[in-house]
């Protein structure tokens, strides 16, 4: 279902403050969807209520009240209330709002949810890299095109605060960018496997050795697992790079990193446990049972992680005051995703990514298998993106439509905007699903 009960008109900056904005707000007590606009700067923002307590809320913008509408830019409504920043409206344009259900509770929540993505897209890599330990950067990548690329088994993707492409690029011993015009930059790593200084440094005078594992904080500071050298290394917003911590007993196939906004604690995967520190040099193996083959991780609003298990099948629920271990998603089977059956009954082959979904729930990702799933908020898992071992296909299609599009999945990622990202490392591809805005 979708609502428009909301209209306002962008004031003329040129004009008298007395003319500023003329507020038509339609349903103001009206049912829940059906959104009310509650504020409105022309140069800044927009609020409102009565919106979906789970679904998207969409701004569309026309030059006259009757249209024609366009939309404009979107966003997940997590209660009924909410705002969203804007950029600014040309002068004299009307903005109205447009909201969607896509909760479990909706039997077209789903449907609705996969309308508000569009085409599947790769962002960076040519698939000419795939074979493990080989690095494949040359000097004629800096600075190219990010899809001429090969990337050498990239393991990890996430979006800055400018809204640039970090790629944590294993093989070439690098973290990589690739920025709004589409090029591809170092900026930590020297491609040259290494250990570099501890000590505040330039990041790309850093050599590392496989890093393993991403991290980003809310300051834009890039975290990095450096696994070839058992430490955790952090580079600024001014590209200067510092270690974090080093486990003097080593890391072995560490793959999942979280620290946290103040550097005060951080978790990090290393063999079949999940290390915690805390300054200036503690560590302990948080879990009280091993894990077979751990991969990422994510840490809850509660302080309490969920972490996925490649040789399992299986993400399970890992208490961060207990250390004990709980099986969340997954049967530990072999199969392909059973698309719309519980989570916890369906095989999750070879699971290796996970990551909260603003609509509830969790994007999982799976290595084996060569699928991207979704489990909602009422724990029924469906397949977002289907793929199979060695295949590239779908740019430039609607990312639910039939067929084979990706491979080997290592991380799912979600940006601020909404964007899906997904990090497949034996082919060397980074690929994204766009998040749209409603359509009138």
């Amino acid at each position: 279902m979708r609502t428009r009960l909301a209209l306002t008109r962008t004031r003329d900056l040129t004009r008298p403050l007395a003319a500023a904005v003329a507020l038509l707000l339609l349903g103001a007590f009206g049912a829940v969807g059906q959104p009310v606009i509650t504020a409105f700067s022309p140069t800044g923002s927009i609020a409102w209520s009565n919106a979906y307590p789970t679904g998207v809320c969409c701004v569309l913008t026309a030059p006259t009240p009757v249209g024609p509408w366009s939309p404009w830019v979107s966003t997940f409504t997590t209660n009924s209330r909410g705002q969203l920043s804007l950029p600014a409206t040309p002068p004299g344009s009307f903005s109205q709002l447009m909201a969607t259900d896509v909760s479990a509770g909706n039997p077209s929540g789903f449907g609705n949810l996969t309308g508000m993505y569009g085409r599947l897209s790769t962002v960076a890599g040519n698939g000419a890299g795939g074979t493990d330990t080989v690095n494949y950067w040359q000097p004629s990548f800096e600075g190219a095109y990010a899809t001429n690329v090969a990337l050498s088994r990239p393991h990890f993707a996430l979006i800055d605060l400018w809204g640039n492409v970090i790629i944590l690029d294993k093989d070439s011993h690098s973290v990589l960018k690739v920025t709004s015009d589409g090029r591809i930059h170092t900026v930590a790593g020297t491609h040259v496997m290494g250990n570099g200084p501890d000590t505040a440094s330039p990041a790309t005078n850093v050599a590392l050795n496989y890093p393993n594992g991403l991290w980003m904080g809310p300051d834009g500071a890039v975290y990095i697992l450096d696994t070839g050298n058992g430490k955790v290394r952090w580079f600024d917003t001014n590209g200067v790079m510092t270690t974090l911590l080093t486990d003097s007993a080593g890391i072995s196939g560490g793959r999942g990193l979280w620290v946290r906004a103040d550097r005060g604690l951080a978790y990090f995967v290393n063999g079949g446990h999940v290390e915690k520190w805390t300054p200036p040099s503690k560590i302990i193996a948080l879990n009280t049972t091993s894990f077979n083959d751990p991969g990422n991780l994510f840490v809850k609003t509660n302080g309490d992680l969920l972490v996925t298990d490649r040789g399992a099948g299986r993400v399970y629920l890992l208490s961060a005051t207990t250390g004990a271990t709980t099986p969340l998603f997954g049967n530990g089977g072999t199969n392909r995703i059973t698309d719309g059956v519980a989570a916890t009954a369906s095989s999750l082959f070879g699971v290796r990514a996970v990551w909260p979904f603003p609509a509830g729930g969790w994007l999982v990702g799976m290595q084996d298998g060569s699928q991207a799933g979704l489990v909602d908020a009422a724990g029924t898992l469906h397949l977002l993106v289907n793929g199979y071992e060695g295949y590239h296909s779908g740019d430039g299609q609607w990312f639910y439509s039939p067929g084979y599009k990706i491979s080997e999945v290592r991380s799912i990622t979600m940006d601020g905007a909404g964007n899906i990202w997904i990090v497949e490392s034996d082919n060397g591809y980074v690929r994204r699903i766009q998040f749209l805005p409603l359509t009138p």
